[in-house]
């Protein structure tokens, strides 16, 4: 008979078990993939700056043609997280729990993605739904300059570059992780040592 155990996460309407200590016996990966939670915790906050930093562009210059920004980053900030737990974090907790070659190449993939995401709200493209750097030096440029705006904006670009930058140290550390325990495994499907 398989145990199943009580759904625990999230607290406030449980889905699924999730126990990164209880489920994930190595510590190097205990450690792995509690950075990746934390990570996942870290992008909510990020992307509720990038928001802030959207709504006061908008209420600085005039909300007319930053309607699209801010329901971009509304989108961003209630899809986003979701996609990213279910996706990249669920994956590395999968891949350290059962082993399995096929959830460390969703992690890498979804890793990849979530670094050209970082880059994409970091630089901030216009009709993007980002606050960051085209969006903070816009901000500054003004005269008189925006200051509540590009403070805001400098803050989601900073936590967007940090984000981005500890997501590439996961990638690397899971990638010497997934290279050392198995040899014979390869990221791309179908390639040979």
């Amino acid at each position: 008979m398989v145990e199943t155990k009580t759904k625990n996460w999230p607290p406030c309407y449980p889905l699924i078990y999730h126990d990164i200590q209880a489920e994930i016996l190595e510590s190097s990966a205990v450690g792995m993939t509690e950075l990746s939670y934390k990570l996942w915790l870290a992008y909510i906050v990020t992307l509720i700056f990038n928001l802030v930093a959207v709504i006061a562009s908008a209420a600085s210059a005039g909300a007319g043609e930053l309607v699209v920004q801010i329901l971009l980053a509304a989108i961003y900030l209630f899809i986003w997280p979701i996609f990213d737990f279910f996706s990249r974090h669920l994956s590395l907790y999968r891949a350290f729990k059962f082993d399995n070659q096929t959830n460390f190449r969703l992690f890498f993939l979804f890793t990849f993605l979530d670094i050209v995401f970082g880059i994409f709200i970091g630089i901030g493209f216009l009709y993007g739904g980002g606050g960051g750097l085209k969006a903070m030096i816009n901000n500054f440029q003004h005269d008189p300059p925006f200051l509540v705006a590009g403070v805001f904006s400098a803050i989601c670009v900073f936590l967007v570059l940090s984000l981005t930058m500890f997501h590439f140290i996961l990638f690397r550390k899971v990638y010497k992780y997934f290279k050392s325990a198995h040899d014979d495994w390869t990221i791309i499907p179908g390639t040979k040592k």
